[in-house]
């Protein structure tokens, strides 16, 4: 189990009164870097190596001091020398990586000490921060990359994202190359992805088990991965009391996670080298920098080869999302809290009928209307919490969360779509309670799992969505269905089509997307949930808003209580980057 800031904290104390005084470099610095992982509950060789080479102009070789590929690169001093010509040969070491082709392995962070004092710089967000080693437990949060607590960056990430796909695209190549296609390969693509986000963040324990089992014990040829893979997908799916006692060692701290994941047997894979060269290559990306919401256009692009240069007009752009969500909840939720935080019998009611919220997304895809609304929601909570608890000592924050992933619904169409949004949101859950975590010292996560999304594979115009949560249970319907106008509609659209909208004359006229207002007015008739819709902006325009908003507001009542005027529409669809859409927020009067 990966150790809690409380813990790490102490570790930092004990760790400067340790190393109080120390100067010799080259006598005692790997010995110095070695117990500073140890604060982190890190063995230092299990990540990172000491004298890297890297190629000089000339054609010599320089050595790094401590290099944690990708991650985080060491510059190590002798007492009382200058840290800033210490800075300036790592940043050397990182030119040099560029040059030498060596991309991919160009860490995040840089790290300049002499025993004495630290110089911590995020190359990536270009902050720094510089303390003396007595001060290391006050700046520990700095060093949440180290544990695998560190939360994705808020800067444009989309290089990032791009080498991501890429990475993940070419194991899918091998694979597909070697013949394993379909379903199979598409449930091996999601558990792979979460095993590697759970390497960096913490789940897996050691960190980086995952990657060092697949690298330390599988032959270089590929030819025994399959059942290597096989036998770990069984471990994770296996109650820790019910596992063989002669398991490999270095599995044994893989938790059960449950939660269905793993539960179905796949074919064995036949690997090959290239396809573990792909493997391990993809367990030397920081997937912890990677957010859960975007892991359906992560995807999207890896199963389609030609797609994964363009990763760009898939991302459903988070900013547009949140639009949705804050105009359909969260500005009210906040104000709300705003109003009575000092008021601590109403902020805790306000936190319960938080923990009875409900939310719905007709058309979610891969979940990224539904994570990022998580996502929100919990950061609300922690604000309740942090709120309901100043001052006092926290021993057991998981009796104090109440909101988890089973308050939220999906109807997808398709079932890879529907499981890569059931893995984002526990994903994301993870990440929320890591940031539990770092405010209240104490380590917090729901392992095994023991609640799940709903998410529905159907046609939601065909369904009965009071079969996936009924409308007395729901709070809020949030989304982003189709955008495909009347021209361009399949048979099986039309035969939709004609099913829901058959109250409406000459509906044929009118886009898909207006299938869903009609679906949503039928089913929140008579309740207070409200609703919010991405939708193209030719149903406000034209013909279209005398046939589908009579209709709307004759027959349910319906009554527009937001919008969001036409903007471009950054959209996970191929070919729907500059679709012009608005926001539609409603409720039935």
């Amino acid at each position: 189990m990966p150790l809690s800031w409380n813990e790490i904290r102490a570790n930092a104390i004990s760790f400067a009164k340790e190393w109080k005084g120390e100067t010799r470099e080259h006598a005692e610095g790997k010995t110095f870097w070695d117990d500073f992982f140890r604060v982190f509950g890190l063995r230092r060789r299990h990540v990172a190596t000491f004298e890297e080479p890297v190629k000089t102009i000339k054609g010599t070789y320089k050595f790094i001091d401590l290099f944690w590929r990708g991650t985080l690169l060491v510059e190590h001093k002798s007492a009382g020398k200058s840290l800033d010509k210490a800075h300036s040969q790592g940043i050397d070491y990182i030119q040099r990586l560029h040059s030498a082709g060596r991309a991919d392995d160009v860490p995040r962070y840089l790290i300049v000490s002499d025993f004495l004092r630290f110089a911590l710089y995020d190359l990536e967000a270009d902050t720094s921060v510089t303390f003396d080693l007595d001060e290391l437990y006050k700046h520990i949060h700095a060093f949440a990359f180290i544990p695998g607590y560190q939360q994705p960056s808020l800067i444009d990430q989309n290089p990032i994202n791009i080498a991501a796909a890429e990475r993940l695209g070419s194991l899918r190549d091998a694979l597909e190359d070697s013949g394993y296609k379909g379903h199979a390969l598409e449930r091996l693509l999601v558990r792979i992805l979460f095993c590697l986000f759970a390497d960096d963040t913490s789940i897996f324990d050691p960190r980086d088990a995952f990657a060092l089992y697949i690298r330390n014990h599988t032959k270089e040829d590929g030819s025994d991965l399959g059942p290597h893979l096989a036998e770990i997908f069984d471990i994770l799916d296996t109650p820790v009391e019910q596992r063989s006692k002669h398991m490999p060692e270095d599995l044994k701290g893989l938790p059960y996670v449950n939660g269905g994941l793993f539960a179905e047997r796949l074919r064995i894979t036949h690997f090959h080298r290239n396809a573990r060269d792909a493997l391990l290559h993809c367990t030397e990306f920081n997937w912890s920098t990677i957010s859960p919401a975007i892991f359906g256009a992560l995807f999207q692009s890896v199963l389609d080869s030609r797609e994964r240069r363009q990763f760009g007009a898939h991302y459903t752009w988070e900013p547009d999302i949140l639009k949705v969500v804050q105009s359909l909840f969260l500005d009210d939720l906040r104000s709300e809290f705003e109003r009575i935080k000092h008021d601590r019998r109403r902020l805790s009611e306000f936190h319960i009928a938080l923990g009875k919220l409900k939310f719905l997304d007709p058309a979610c895809g891969c979940g990224s209307f539904l994570v990022i609304a998580y996502r929100e929601l919990r950061q609300l909570e922690l604000d309740v919490l942090q709120a309901l608890s100043s001052g006092q000592r926290v021993t057991d924050i998981s009796a104090l969360a109440r909101i988890d992933v089973d308050q939220f619904f999906g109807i997808e169409l398709e079932e890879w779509p529907a499981r890569i949004a059931e893995v984002a949101m526990w994903l994301t859950d993870h990440q929320m309670n890591l940031r539990v975590s770092t405010l209240f010292g104490n380590y917090f996560v729901r392992l095994p799992l023991k609640k799940s999304p709903t998410i529905v594979v159907g046609n939601a115009l065909c369904l009965d969505w009071r079969d996936v949560v009924p409308p007395e249970e729901c709070s809020y319907i949030l989304g982003n269905p189709p955008f495909v106008g009347h021209h361009y509609q399949n048979q099986q659209q039309k035969a939709d089509q004609d099913f829901v909208m058959s109250g409406i004359s000459a509906h044929g006229v009118l886009d898909y997307v207006c299938n869903w207002y009609v679906k949503a007015a039928d089913y929140i008739r008579g309740t207070r949930i409200q609703v919010a819709f991405v939708s193209t902006n030719s149903i406000t325009q034209g013909e279209q808003v005398g046939l589908l908003w009579t209709f709307l507001v004759q027959k349910y009542k319906l009554k527009i209580h937001f919008a969001h005027r036409t903007f471009v529409w950054q959209s996970e669809a191929r070919g729907k980057a500059h679709v012009h859409v608005v926001v539609i927020g409603f409720w039935s009067v």
